[in-house]
Formats: C-alpha cells, sequence, structure tokens
C-alpha cells in the first residue's frame, strides 16, 4: 500500500550540503533526478569531515505571504500543521514507522459526552426497533433484511484480495434478493443466517478471538447476538488493519522518508519563516559544544571545523557533532520552550526518555553513594542492586518533584541495606551511620549535587556515543563508571532514542545541513 505521492521540491542551492540521512540498514537515499553536489554528515561518527553525496535536498521556501495570513507568532507546531491541513497522515505514517509496537486502537467518544450518549440513544433505537419488529404478528422483517446486509459488507471488508473462495460463499449465501423472498414470504430464518456468519467468522479470525466466537455460538436471543456479532466483527477487522500494518512496515520505512519530508514540505510554504525553532535550536547547540570544546582544549589546539579537535573523547566541534549535541540537548528540554518544528512529532517520545534518563540517574546515584557508604559489607550482593532499585522506580512513579519523596527512598535504603546484612549474619548499620546514609540519599537527590552532576554528565557522553553511531553498535561493556547499575535501563533508552534519531536524520537531514553550513562558515 504505497504512501500518498509528495510534489517534488526546488532544490536549494546550497553552501554546504545536507546532514547525513542514513537508514537503519546505514544506506542513504537519494533522488534519481537530482544531481546537485551536496554535503552530508555521517551519523555515524562525530566529528566527521562532510561527505560527498548527490541527495534532493530542499530549501526552506522564499514565497511572499501577506502578512495578514501569516499564523500568530506563539502558535505551535502542531497548531500550524492543522491549519495547514497536514497533520494527520504526517503524524500517521511517522507513528507507524518509528514505533514498532504502533498498533491501532478501538477509540469511542468520552464518558459521559454528548455524542456518547447520543451514539448510544441511536443504537437502542436501532435494537429495540429490531427487537419489535421481530415480535409482531405476523413478523416484520425489513429491518432484518437490512442488517443482513450490513453484517455481509462488513464481513466483505475483513476479506483479504486471496479470500476470493470465501467472497463468493458469503455473496451466494447472503443472497439479498432471496433473503427479501423470504421476508415477504414470512419464512426468513435470522438464526439460520447468524451461524452461518459465525462459520464464517471462526475461518477469519485471529486465534485472539477464538473464546469470543465460541461465546457467540452460545447466545440464543437474536438480538444481543447480533450486537456481540458486530462487537466481534469490529475487533476482527482492527486484527486485520494492524496485520496489514505490520505487513507494509518494511515497505512503509523506506517510503517514509520522503513522505514526510514532503509533507514538510507542503508546511513551509505556507510560513513565513518554518524553520525558525530548529534554527535557534542548532545556533545554540553550536554556541554551547564550541565553548565547552574550547574549554577542553589546551590553547595551543583550538578546535576548527576543518581540523576537529580531539581533545576529549567524545567532545568535538564539527558538523555532526553539532547536530549530536543538539539531540543530546533535547533531552534536557524546558518545559515553558518550543519544540524545534522538526522534533515535534517525537516530542511526546523525547519527554518519555528524558524522564527515564533522569530517573536512571537518581537511581545511578543513590546506588553509588550507598555503596561508598556501606563499604565491603554490601559488596558483591546478588540481587541487592535490582530489589533497591525496584522500590526506588515504586516510590518514583508518577513524581515530578522528586526530592519530596528523597526522606522516603532514604528510608528504604537503610531498611534493605539491613535485610541484606541480616541474611549475611552480619552486623546491621549503626543508628549513626544510618543517619548519615540518610543524609547523603537525600542530598544526592539534588541536581546540583556533586556525584549527581558527575553521573548525569557521564550518561550525556554515553547517549553521545550511542546516537553517534551504527544502528548496529553494541555498547555493551562501555558504559561509564558508577552506571553500572543501571546498564540495562541506559542502554534501552540509548538504543531507543538513536533508532528514532536516525530517522529523524534521514528526514529532516537536508535541512539541517543548509542550517549547520552557515553557522559554521557563514555568508
Amino acid at each position: 500500500m504505497p504512501l500518498e505521492d509528495k510534489p517534488k521540491e526546488d532544490p536549494p542551492s546550497q553552501q554546504d550540503g545536507a546532514v547525513g540521512g542514513a537508514a537503519d540498514d546505514g544506506s542513504t537515499k537519494m533522488d534519481d533526478d537530482t544531481n546537485i553536489n551536496t554535503h552530508e554528515l555521517d551519523s555515524s561518527g562525530e566529528g566527521e569531515v562532510f561527505k560527498r553525496q548527490r541527495i534532493n535536498s530542499p530549501k526552506r521556501p522564499t514565497h511572499n505571504v501577506s502578512p495578514g495570513a501569516s499564523p500568530r507568532k506563539h502558535a505551535t507546531f502542531e497548531e500550524l500543521l492543522a491549519q495547514a491541513g497536514i497533520v494527520t497522515n504526517m503524524a500517521l505514517a511517522h507513528e507507524i514507522v518509528v514505533d514498532g509496537n504502533f498498533k491501532l486502537q478501538q477509540s469511542d467518544f468520552p464518558e459521559n459526552s454528548i455524542e456518547k450518549q447520543v451514539k448510544e440513544v441511536m443504537h437502542r433505537a436501532f435494537w429495540d426497533s429490531l427487537k419489535v419488529h421481530l415480535e409482531e404478528d405476523p413478523p416484520r422483517y425489513d429491518t432484518a433484511v437490512s442488517l443482513l446486509g450490513e453484517v455481509k459488507e462488513f464481513m466483505f471488508s475483513i476479506l483479504l484480495p486471496h479470500h476470493e473462495r470465501l467472497r463468493a460463499q458469503i455473496d451466494e449465501a447472503i443472497d439479498l434478493p432471496l433473503i427479501q423472498q423470504q421476508a415477504e414470504q414470512e419464512i426468513l430464518d435470522v438464526m439460520h443466517y447468524a451461524n452461518f456468519i459465525i462459520g464464517i467468522m471462526s475461518k477469519l479470525c485471529a486465534p485472539v478471538r477464538d473464546e469470543d466466537i465460541t461465546k457467540l455460538k452460545e447466545i440464543t436471543d437474536v438480538i444481543q447476538l447480533f450486537k456481540e456479532i458486530f462487537r466481534v466483527l469490529e475487533l476482527m477487522k482492527l486484527d486485520m488493519l494492524n496485520f496489514t500494518l505490520q505487513s507494509l512496515r518494511p515497505h512503509l520505512q523506506h517510503q517514509s522518508v520522503e513522505y514526510e519530508r514532503g509533507k514538510f514540505a507542503e508546511f513551509l510554504k505556507t510560513q513565513q519563516d518554518g524553520l525558525e525553532l530548529t534554527r535557534k535550536w542548532l545556533e545554540e547547540s553550536a554556541e554551547d559544544l564550541k565553548t565547552k570544546v574550547q574549554q577542553s582544549t589546551p590553547p595551543s589546539t583550538t578546535a576548527t571545523a576543518s581540523a576537529p579537535s580531539t581533545a576529549r573523547p567524545g567532545l568535538v566541534y564539527g558538523p555532526a557533532a553539532i547536530l549530536n549535541h543538539g539531540y543530546v540537548g533535547l533531552l534536557k528540554w524546558k518545559e515553558t520552550e518550543l519544540f524545534p518544528e522538526t522534533m515535534t512529532m517525537d516530542k511526546g517520545r523525547i519527554i518519555d526518555l528524558s524522564v527515564q534518563l533522569e530517573r536512571a540517574v537518581l537511581l545511578a546515584s543513590v546506588l553509588l553513594v550507598t555503596y561508598t557508604n556501606v563499604g565491603a559489607a554490601i559488596a558483591g550482593i546478588q540481587g541487592f542492586p535490582s530489589r533497591l532499585k525496584h522500590h526506588m522506580i515504586v516510590l518514583l512513579e508518577g513524581v515530578k518533584d522528586y526530592s519530596t519523596v528523597m526522606p522516603n527512598i532514604a528510608e528504604e535504603v537503610c531498611k534493605e541495606v539491613n535485610k541484606c546484612l541480616q541474611e549475611r549474619q552480619a552486623p546491621v548499620l549503626t543508628p549513626e551511620i544510618q543517619e548519615a546514609l540518610k543524609a547523603q540519599v537525600i542530598a544526592v537527590g539534588d541536581k546540583q549535587h556533586s556525584v549527581h552532576q558527575l553521573l548525569d554528565s557521564r550518561a550525556e557522553s554515553f547517549i553521545r556515543m550511542i546516537i553517534s553511531q551504527p544502528l548496529t553498535f553494541d555498547p555493551t561493556g562501555k558504559l561509564p563508571m558508577g552506571l553500572t547499575t543501571v546498564e540495562r535501563q541506559l542502554i534501552e533508552l540509548s538504543k531507543q532514542y538513536a533508532r528514532l534519531l536516525s530517522h529523524n536524520r534521514a528526514v529532516f537531514g537536508p535541512y539541517y545541513s543548509e542550517i549547520i553550513g552557515k553557522i559554521i562558515q557563514p555568508a
């Protein structure tokens, strides 16, 4: 099922070219119609020099837009996309490709909403009407005939193209002209058709719906039976759609880069400056990175774009480094600031990952302080870190201000430490040591605490390393000191972020390249 064709855009005249749009398999998509030499940042390594690539690099349009037609200055990107009529298809395509667990879900109106009440009233009226008609003497079958026609169409919508025999079987069995004649002659057996429908449903349904089919066979009331038939058919249609999405995902992944880029280009045509926030984000990233590199570089080896500094591992100044530094910075984004336009589709995921990162750093900080204060008495105890992390995660669940629960965490730390010591028949902590440990645990919850800051910086460096490598890179054993207690959590969120950013680079790389090129080599 191919994605909607996007209109071709005239490529921009660039000074420096396009930021790397590497696909997950490491390949780079190129437009056969374009023969422009541009530069691409290598997303698989920090500080790499530009690589020559032929790539379609859309330019921010310079259409004249009248002031009256421009949206309000501080409208969110989502609002602007909605105004341009673009958001739904682009967001859906992005979700399908980026989220490997994406599934369509049944939707309903909010509880107690007017829409839900109207829907329920209409459905109740239909089923009540059917019941009254069937109970008349003689029965009236016009509503039942209409119902069977709807079920037939519903079943057709679930069939796949290769289900030709089933389609013919359904068409022959649910013969509406014949059913109409039976209704007129008052010999229509509705339950006969219901049993046929259930038999077809049992052949089409996924194994997860077998129990629902079994329950259908046990219902004897015709009204309740058809209510349940429609309910199960809706679930089966959802199953079929999700199966189709899963089957098409590899194809969609190849198509989505050009599709999303084209949709974004359509959005840019409606704006005077649709990349304002993205430009500001990358400019700030470049400035912050340059400052940090200069601070870590001896005076005689100042970093330049043409000769990236390598004074400190993982921290260099160059096109790819600027982008990756900006990506890492998104994990510490201020809630009051608007997200860059090119990252808005992933805002929710990035916020979730930032919460996971913050929690992982806190867990590692608490464990480091605990081991440092208690010493060899708990070193090497199997399962101790896991149990303590589990208790801390429970206490942190749904909490935004961690300082409010740090006293509880401190109590839990002392409790677990004493429990482990007792299991090893070792002396428990004295009251004095417990109070000192509690104070240290509470203190390390402050983000300005030296231990917290150190582990946070190391976690950022680790994430920067992961997103700078190919997706096949194995980070096992490369975790900085102090973070091994949260190795699984940190690797998992880093790899998840890397996959998300790989797609983002592929879609918006040309825009990033143009912006970063002007930052490094201003006109």
